[in-house]
């Protein structure tokens, strides 16, 4: 219930044992406690237990073998609404409703579609599938699932709404279809894509039992708003941590690529030193700009697994550290520390660390073009052999660790420990990198980075996460960088990823859009402000990306602007009326590029200024009225100033009234800060 609405009716939760589902609804039992959910599951007893939490109700399943003999448990199903008169009711006209889709991990694909199967576009229809987090709005009204902690399982919401499958003349009102599971983590998938989850085979001891990861269930009529709490509810729930400061700085990987090199590192640190002082002064709190080695710097190409530096590096980490250390700057850099390359030494020496496939052979990751193995995080070597490296890199000097492709270390295999999850074996992994780098009982110095991450299970293990895909692709020639591949596609993909998930920014750790990049001629002077603008109103990192000695002038003048840089690090803009333009004809594919995203982007802060971007996403010039109430909440007179300006502050526009008409070049963005002004006196 909420308030005198019924939301969710006759719900049922269900768990899968012995390859068999044992729903709540066939064989109830009475229990002593009135608010939970008692019945037979075989030879097992299951309770489920209905707990209220911040307006709304967690649902935390339990499964206990009374028996003799093991049972095998294979997956969860918390929330089942689904036949006879079950159904879910959000707002009263679901037809036009619109659903978070969130993919399972970092580079998935996250947007908006229509809840109503019946009015999506193209072939290929979407999947009505959200992982970690399911949200559908019907105009104001929402309802939210959110899994709180994801400690041992991979959570997936399913659901369905079509209006043509329906008795009678009039359009259904309820959502018949939407479940909660949980199962293994899902293997990856060639293209950049998540694959299935994978049904588990637990064994469950006589005299003993598991629990579900908890769902929260929550409605509201105060549209994103609803998001944003269950969201904060589940960072504490699941322990997020903060960092005393947003990083920015400038990252190797998109221009230089694989034959990035020693002096390309150090000539970075003196030119973010001298040339961009703006850098610098607009960061907070006294932690220094970032200068990020990203990959290439281990022996050539790309054998992961055998982290010492290459050739290219011939004097060594720690005196690179110390270099980049005399321009007061951070040095970070980049590992996937669980992936193994079949050629590399570690995998010829220790082929018993590495996760095994179901014939018993070492497992391969489906989704990259060459083999790489994963590091089995159970393994007490492979456990000792990850502290060695990450303090060993501590020492040398790093305080900033992006660490890359985590989903493989959650792959559902053969490991060490049988009794442990993908997803435990991954947080087990990453807690022995972040006590590494972090003692435990001292401050947080060295800031985490997760990309290519499961989102839920990375959090309280973390700093920070990517939540797109990368923005452009490196290019290389003959063993040597060339101008990398950008384009207006990638930047509609890294907003459309932003818009959905800018809500776990601050609730869940810091978010990272990927880098800014200003390159020419790939990108128009207009795209590039696009770019920037969606990076530094995100919330959260900020990383430059170009080779910032062969920038053109102009072009290196758009990432030094003071009054765009002094926005980095405040709170994630959101888009007005989110959910209010779903993709129509949707993929779920990184690379997909929306039809349609919402125009006005809007950050409020705590001052009383609106900061609103104002996009223009189409291949055509756009006019654009800007109506102040939805800006800022309400209509007046507002001092309107473009911080796109080179002058310092912006240039002011002047002091307008309800509304401001703007004309915006096909892809382009007007970036202004509005302050409430008294109305000019009357004659």
């Amino acid at each position: 219930m909420a308030g005198d609405r019924t939301v969710v009716r006759h719900a049922a939760c269900a768990v899968k044992l012995n390859g068999e589902w044992f729903a709540s609804t066939t064989t109830p039992l009475p229990h002593p406690e009135p608010v939970a959910l008692h019945w037979q599951a075989g030879p097992a007893l299951a309770t489920a237990r209905l707990i209220s939490h911040e307006g709304g109700v967690v649902i935390e399943c339990e499964l206990n073998n009374p028996g003799e003999a093991p049972l095998t448990f294979n997956g969860w199903r918390p929330v089942i609404i689904e036949g006879g008169s079950a159904a879910l009711r959000v707002g009263d006209e679901p037809w036009r409703a619109s659903a978070l889709i969130n993919g399972y991990q970092s580079w998935d694909y996250a947007g908006i579609h229509p809840l109503d199967a019946a009015i999506t576009e193209g072939d290929r229809k979407p999947t009505a599938a959200s992982w970690w987090t399911a949200a559908i709005c019907d105009g104001e009204a929402m309802f939210v699932a959110q899994v709180l902690r994801a400690s041992r399982f991979a959570t997936v919401f399913r659901w369905h709404y079509h209006r043509d499958e329906h008795a009678g003349d009039s359009l259904p009102t309820d959502i018949p279809l939407f479940v909660a599971e949980q199962h293994g983590s899902p293997l990856s998938e060639p293209e950049q894509r998540s694959g299935l989850p994978q049904e588990l085979r637990l064994e469950v001891q006589p005299q003993t039992g598991l629990v579900s990861d908890p769902i929260l269930l929550l409605y509201g009529e105060d549209g994103t708003a609803t998001l944003r709490k269950a969201l904060t509810a589940a960072g504490h729930a699941a322990g997020a941590r903060s960092f005393p400061t947003v990083p920015r700085g400038w990252c190797s990987w998109y221009h230089l690529g694989l034959a990035v090199t020693e002096s390309d590192i150090t000539r970075h640190a003196a030119f973010l030193a001298k040339r961009m002082p703006e850098l610098v002064k607009t960061s907070a709190n006294g932690f220094r700009p970032v200068i990020q080695l990203d990959d290439g710097w281990m022996p050539r190409w790309q054998r992961w697994g055998d982290w010492v530096a290459n050739e290219f590096f011939a004097t060594g980490l720690h005196a690179l550290a110390t270099r980049v250390h005399r321009h007061r700057l951070e040095l970070g850099i980049w590992l996937a520390p669980f992936h193994v390359a079949a050629d590399s030494k570690l995998a010829e020496a220790h082929g018993d660390w590495l996760l095994k496939a179901g014939d018993g052979t070492p497992l391969v990751d489906p989704r990259l073009s060459r083999a790489y193995h994963i590091l089995d995080p159970t393994h007490p070597q492979v456990q000792k052999f990850l502290d060695e490296l990450f303090r060993g890199l501590r020492k040398d000097g790093f305080t900033y660790f992006k660490l890359d492709f985590l989903y493989g270390a959650a792959y559902e295999a053969s490991r060490h420990d049988p009794e442990v999850t993908g997803t435990q074996a991954l947080r087990s992994g990453l807690k022995r990198i972040f006590d590494a780098v972090n003692p435990p009982g001292k401050p947080e110095q060295t800031f985490l980075l997760a990309c290519g991450a499961p989102l839920m299970p990375v959090v309280g293990l973390v700093h920070g996460a990517r939540t797109g895909g990368d923005v452009g692709i490196p290019q290389m020639e003959n063993g040597k960088a060339t101008a990398p591949q950008l384009g207006f596609p990638l930047i509609l993909s890294m907003a459309r990823n932003q818009a959905a998930r800018l809500f776990l920014d601050r609730s869940l750790f810091a978010v990272d859009v990927d880098v800014a990049m200003a390159a020419a001629p790939q990108l128009t002077p207009d795209e590039a402000q696009v770019m920037i603008t969606v990076a530094a109103l995100s919330g959260g990192i900020f990383m430059l990306g170009d080779d910032l000695e062969t920038l053109p002038a102009d072009r290196l003048a758009l990432l030094r602007n003071p009054n765009v840089l002094g926005l980095v690090g405040g709170p994630a803009a959101e888009p007005v009326h989110l959910f209010s333009a779903p993709e129509r004809e949707a993929h779920d594919h990184w690379f997909a590029s929306p039809q349609e995203l919402p125009p006005l982007w809007v950050r409020r802060d705590a001052d009383g200024t609106t900061i609103a971007a104002v996009y223009n996403w189409s291949d055509a010039a756009k006019p654009y009225r800007l109506h102040f109430g939805e800006a800022t909440g309400a209509g007046g007179t507002f001092t309107i100033t473009d911080l796109w300006s080179t002058r310092r502050g912006g240039r002011v526009l002047g002091v307008k009234t309800d509304t401001l008409r703007l004309t915006l070049p096909p892809h382009s963005v007007r970036l202004l800060k509005m302050k409430s002004a008294a109305a000019p006196a009357r004659s």
